[in-house]
Protein backbone atom coordinates (compact mmCIF):
# COMPACT_ATOMS: atom_id res chain seq x y z
CA UNK A 1 0.00 0.00 0.00
CA UNK A 2 1.30 2.94 -0.84
CA UNK A 3 1.94 5.32 2.12
CA UNK A 4 0.42 8.41 0.31
CA UNK A 5 -3.18 6.44 0.42
CA UNK A 6 -3.77 6.50 4.35
CA UNK A 7 -3.37 10.73 4.55
CA UNK A 8 -6.17 12.35 3.61
CA UNK A 9 -5.80 14.36 -0.30
CA UNK A 10 -7.82 17.38 -0.51
CA UNK A 11 -9.46 16.80 -4.70
CA UNK A 12 -11.06 20.53 -5.80
CA UNK A 13 -14.48 20.91 -7.12
CA UNK A 14 -15.05 22.86 -10.05
CA UNK A 15 -18.65 25.11 -10.70
CA UNK A 16 -19.36 23.99 -14.32
CA UNK A 17 -21.78 26.50 -16.19
CA UNK A 18 -24.75 24.04 -17.05
CA UNK A 19 -24.49 23.76 -20.68
CA UNK A 20 -21.05 22.63 -20.50
CA UNK A 21 -22.31 19.98 -18.01
CA UNK A 22 -24.83 19.18 -20.62
CA UNK A 23 -22.03 18.98 -23.46
CA UNK A 24 -20.14 16.56 -21.09
CA UNK A 25 -23.11 14.52 -20.45
CA UNK A 26 -23.86 14.20 -24.27
CA UNK A 27 -20.01 13.23 -24.83
CA UNK A 28 -20.00 10.57 -22.71
CA UNK A 29 -23.61 8.91 -24.22
CA UNK A 30 -22.27 9.47 -27.24
CA UNK A 31 -19.16 7.47 -26.64
CA UNK A 32 -20.70 4.63 -25.22
CA UNK A 33 -23.51 4.57 -27.91
CA UNK A 34 -21.17 4.56 -30.66
CA UNK A 35 -19.39 1.36 -28.42
CA UNK A 36 -23.00 0.16 -28.55
CA UNK A 37 -23.02 0.43 -32.16
CA UNK A 38 -20.51 -1.30 -32.70
CA UNK A 39 -21.58 -4.38 -30.96
CA UNK A 40 -24.60 -4.63 -33.02
CA UNK A 41 -22.35 -4.38 -36.21
CA UNK A 42 -20.18 -7.14 -34.83
CA UNK A 43 -23.14 -9.27 -33.74
CA UNK A 44 -24.49 -8.93 -37.78
CA UNK A 45 -26.97 -6.55 -37.14
CA UNK A 46 -29.43 -8.48 -35.12
CA UNK A 47 -32.23 -6.71 -33.51
CA UNK A 48 -33.28 -7.06 -29.95
CA UNK A 49 -30.23 -6.71 -27.88
CA UNK A 50 -29.86 -2.90 -27.82
CA UNK A 51 -29.96 -2.86 -23.41
CA UNK A 52 -27.72 -5.96 -23.91
CA UNK A 53 -25.22 -3.90 -26.30
CA UNK A 54 -25.75 -0.35 -24.37
CA UNK A 55 -24.85 -2.06 -21.11
CA UNK A 56 -21.74 -3.96 -22.48
CA UNK A 57 -20.59 -0.95 -23.76
CA UNK A 58 -20.69 1.05 -20.61
CA UNK A 59 -19.21 -1.92 -18.91
CA UNK A 60 -16.41 -1.55 -21.18
CA UNK A 61 -15.70 1.86 -20.94
CA UNK A 62 -16.28 2.82 -17.49
CA UNK A 63 -15.49 0.94 -14.55
CA UNK A 64 -18.27 0.94 -11.89
CA UNK A 65 -18.45 3.02 -8.70
CA UNK A 66 -20.66 2.79 -5.73
CA UNK A 67 -21.18 5.70 -3.73
CA UNK A 68 -23.93 6.62 -1.04
CA UNK A 69 -25.23 10.02 -0.72
CA UNK A 70 -26.70 11.04 2.85
CA UNK A 71 -28.65 13.99 3.91
CA UNK A 72 -27.30 15.68 7.27
CA UNK A 73 -29.45 18.83 6.74
CA UNK A 74 -27.49 21.24 5.85
CA UNK A 75 -25.32 19.20 3.61
CA UNK A 76 -24.77 16.34 1.66
CA UNK A 77 -22.14 13.97 2.48
CA UNK A 78 -21.30 11.73 -0.86
CA UNK A 79 -18.68 8.85 -0.77
CA UNK A 80 -17.66 7.22 -3.83
CA UNK A 81 -15.46 4.49 -4.11
CA UNK A 82 -12.47 4.83 -6.46
CA UNK A 83 -9.86 2.59 -5.47
CA UNK A 84 -6.57 3.22 -8.01
CA UNK A 85 -7.35 7.14 -8.35
CA UNK A 86 -5.54 9.24 -7.04
CA UNK A 87 -6.25 13.36 -6.74
CA UNK A 88 -4.47 14.28 -10.14
CA UNK A 89 -6.87 11.61 -11.68
CA UNK A 90 -10.05 13.39 -10.63
CA UNK A 91 -12.55 16.21 -11.84
CA UNK A 92 -15.42 17.06 -9.59
CA UNK A 93 -17.97 19.17 -11.23
CA UNK A 94 -21.18 20.99 -9.83
CA UNK A 95 -23.91 23.18 -10.95
CA UNK A 96 -26.77 23.76 -8.40
CA UNK A 97 -27.89 20.70 -7.77
CA UNK A 98 -25.43 18.40 -10.64
CA UNK A 99 -22.97 17.00 -8.99
CA UNK A 100 -20.29 14.68 -12.22
CA UNK A 101 -17.37 13.03 -11.20
CA UNK A 102 -15.09 11.79 -13.15
CA UNK A 103 -11.91 10.45 -13.41
CA UNK A 104 -8.92 9.14 -16.00
CA UNK A 105 -6.35 6.45 -14.36
CA UNK A 106 -3.74 4.93 -16.72
CA UNK A 107 -1.31 2.41 -15.98
CA UNK A 108 1.88 0.75 -17.42
CA UNK A 109 2.41 -2.57 -17.03
CA UNK A 110 5.68 -4.15 -17.78
CA UNK A 111 5.16 -8.59 -17.99
CA UNK A 112 7.81 -10.81 -18.69
CA UNK A 113 6.93 -13.54 -20.67
CA UNK A 114 9.16 -16.50 -22.56
CA UNK A 115 9.46 -14.15 -25.58
CA UNK A 116 10.28 -11.08 -23.97
CA UNK A 117 9.11 -8.33 -22.27
CA UNK A 118 5.58 -7.41 -22.76
CA UNK A 119 4.59 -3.59 -21.80
CA UNK A 120 0.83 -3.38 -21.82
CA UNK A 121 -1.15 0.12 -21.56
CA UNK A 122 -4.36 0.08 -19.82
CA UNK A 123 -7.06 3.19 -19.07
CA UNK A 124 -9.35 3.27 -16.56
CA UNK A 125 -12.19 5.52 -16.08
CA UNK A 126 -15.12 6.47 -14.48
CA UNK A 127 -18.14 8.54 -14.71
CA UNK A 128 -21.19 9.22 -12.37
CA UNK A 129 -23.48 11.94 -13.00
CA UNK A 130 -25.89 12.71 -9.75
CA UNK A 131 -28.80 15.30 -9.12
CA UNK A 132 -29.33 15.91 -6.08
CA UNK A 133 -32.60 17.05 -4.12
CA UNK A 134 -31.76 20.42 -3.64
CA UNK A 135 -28.57 22.56 -5.16
CA UNK A 136 -25.50 22.89 -2.96
CA UNK A 137 -23.12 25.46 -2.59
CA UNK A 138 -19.63 24.67 -4.59
CA UNK A 139 -18.07 27.58 -3.39
CA UNK A 140 -17.64 26.27 -0.01
CA UNK A 141 -17.71 22.29 -0.50
CA UNK A 142 -14.79 20.20 0.43
CA UNK A 143 -13.73 16.97 -1.26
CA UNK A 144 -11.14 14.25 0.42
CA UNK A 145 -9.87 11.41 -0.46
CA UNK A 146 -8.62 8.48 1.42
CA UNK A 147 -7.85 4.90 0.96
CA UNK A 148 -9.18 4.99 -2.35
CA UNK A 149 -12.61 6.49 -0.44
CA UNK A 150 -13.38 10.04 -1.95
CA UNK A 151 -15.72 11.80 1.00
CA UNK A 152 -17.57 15.06 -0.85
CA UNK A 153 -19.21 17.68 1.84
CA UNK A 154 -21.79 19.67 -0.26
CA UNK A 155 -23.44 22.37 1.62
CA UNK A 156 -26.83 22.75 1.04
CA UNK A 157 -27.71 26.35 -0.60
CA UNK A 158 -29.50 28.53 1.19
CA UNK A 159 -33.21 29.20 0.52
CA UNK A 160 -34.44 31.91 -1.97
CA UNK A 161 -35.24 34.73 -0.14
CA UNK A 162 -38.70 36.26 -0.64
CA UNK A 163 -38.95 40.13 -1.65
CA UNK A 164 -41.64 42.16 0.02
CA UNK A 165 -43.32 44.17 -2.54
CA UNK A 166 -44.03 47.77 -1.44
CA UNK A 167 -47.21 49.54 -1.83
CA UNK A 168 -46.90 52.87 -3.70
Amino acid sequence: MKHDAIIPMSVGIKEMPLDELFKEMSAWSNRIAKRAYDFFIASGFTNGHDLDDWFKAEQELLKPMNFDVKDKGAEFIVTAEVPGFDVKDLDIHMNGSHLIIQGRHELAEEKKEKSGNVSEHKVQEIYRAIELPVGVTAEQAQADLKNGVLELKLPKAGKPKQIQIAAA
